[in-house]
């Protein structure tokens, strides 16, 4: 199977007459909304997908369109926040519908697959892809704990340690100063108490 460059915009139609196995590559930095999720120091590095669809129209007309997406990226380590290199290899199937279609067709609340909609017959192609790559994401990555840069582990470590000593040192100041308010409180109503007894006298 040839690879060849990725389309942006398809002609469904046209695109689903071919019904072969297609393989493309696609440069990362042609995905923008991605980047904000790659590490910003290696988001345009220009790494590659590859991409490999299958067409298929079915007895009903459907449009089903199948694919896997395998690549490396370079990803954000949560603990020591410098870049990690993260093997991506997924899949996806989604079904096709027009725009037109898409509104009242009743079926669609029961179809099984997932739907994605071409306008005027055309299909955003890259969009879709980046869509799959992006929820293909893991939440949460690391490296392997002798792999992080222990100087920026530990640095962070004291971050969080001081952040999450504040509020409780904010709050112990809150309660003293209610304290002394209401110290002050009983006092004046003390004062008050014992000046309206000598009057009474």
């Amino acid at each position: 199977m040839s690879q060849q460059p990725f389309p942006e915009i398809v002609d469904v139609k046209k695109f689903f007459s071919r019904q072969s196995p297609l393989s493309f590559v696609l440069s990362q930095s042609r995905l923008k909304r991605l980047a904000q999720y790659l590490n910003e120091v290696e988001a345009s590095n220009g790494s590659e997908i590859v991409v490999e669809l299958n067409l298929i129209q079915d007895e009903e007309g459907r449009f089903i369109l199948s694919g896997t997406m395998q690549g490396r990226m370079s990803l954000t380590c949560q603990r020591c926040l410098q870049a990690v290199e993260y093997d991506l290899a997924s899949g996806f199937i989604v079904r096709v519908v027009d725009e037109l279609k898409a509104g009242g067709d009743r079926e669609l609340a029961q179809d099984e697959l997932d739907v994605v909609v071409s306008v005027d017959g055309k299909l955003d192609l890259l969009a879709l892809i980046e869509d799959e790559l992006i929820l293909s994401l893991p939440l949460v990555i690391y490296h392997k704990e002798q792999d992080c840069n222990q100087t920026l582990v530990e640095m962070q470590s004291s971050a969080q340690q001081k952040t999450a000593a504040k509020p409780f040192a904010e709050l112990a100041a809150l309660k003293k100063q209610l304290k002394l308010a209401a110290d002050e409180n009983d006092e004046s109503k003390d004062s008050k108490g014992s000046k309206g007894g000598k009057s009474g006298n």
